[in-house]
């Protein structure tokens, strides 16, 4: 609705439909359930495009303590704990979408294993950091920083400081998941960020993984628009 607004389009909210419209759907991600609301969610209402991503950090998350910042509905988190990870702690500002985080927990059997922190993750990390806490991963997917050219330099700030506190948090050994939705942020500008980030913090990393889109959201080579997804993965050497 951003984008309508810009160019100056009515912005309006219409259904037609045939029969009935569910409350909640089921969707079935890295053989874990998720209720998912139908008509309030944001976008779509779920994010298929990380599910690679995911299945990757899901990997290695066995025996694991997980920390899932801008956790929207836990496609990260759960998709770890299906994996056998033993804890997890989620973090959004939305408070609707952690509530269907838990729901999604208690479908799959380990709700008693997840914490959810609703607020601004960067307060939320600090306050983390404050009571000495540590995650085997942290995994950062926040939303777009740059949705403008003009954001580039406060955007790759963000980027660059939400990585410091997610290095912050990891164990020695662990891993960090860091993720970009931003098309005006190209991988190699991610991998330079976290890696001043991790100098910054006195942190010698390992680069494991590095992805982006799966095949059913194609990218048109004359198109930089469809190229928009990032995902590393680094490990935290001692």
């Amino acid at each position: 609705m951003g984008s309508l607004k810009r160019e100056g389009l009515s912005v309006s909210d219409e259904t037609e439909v045939f029969g009935d419209v569910a409350n909640k759907l089921s969707v079935f991600e890295n053989n874990c359930e998720f209720a998912i609301p139908s008509t309030t969610g944001q976008k779509t209402g779920w994010f298929y495009d990380h599910r690679e991503n995911r299945a990757k950090i899901a990997e290695l998350a066995k025996n694991k303590s997980v920390l899932d910042v801008f956790s929207y509905m836990g496609g990260w988190g759960l998709a770890c704990m299906k994996a056998g990870a033993n804890a997890l702690t989620a973090i959004d500002a939305s408070e609707k979408a952690l509530d269907h985080l838990h729901e999604s927990a208690q479908l799959n059997g380990f709700e008693s294993q997840v914490e959810t922190l609703q607020g601004d993750a960067f307060l939320a990390m600090e306050a983390l950091l404050d009571e000495s806490q540590k995650f085997d991963i942290v995994i950062i997917d926040p939303p777009a920083f740059i949705k403008k050219k003009k954001d580039q330099r406060p955007g790759e700030k963000a980027y660059k400081k939400i990585n410091q506190l997610g290095l912050r948090l990891v164990k020695p050994g662990g891993y960090l998941v860091a993720a970009s939705c931003s098309m005006h942020l190209s991988q190699e500008r991610l991998q330079q960020l976290v890696q001043e980030a991790s100098r910054h913090v006195d942190r010698n990393l390992r680069l494991v993984y590095k992805a982006g889109h799966p095949h059913d959201h194609p990218v048109h080579p004359a198109i930089k628009e469809t190229e928009y997804l990032k995902a590393q993965i680094y490990q935290v050497c001692l």
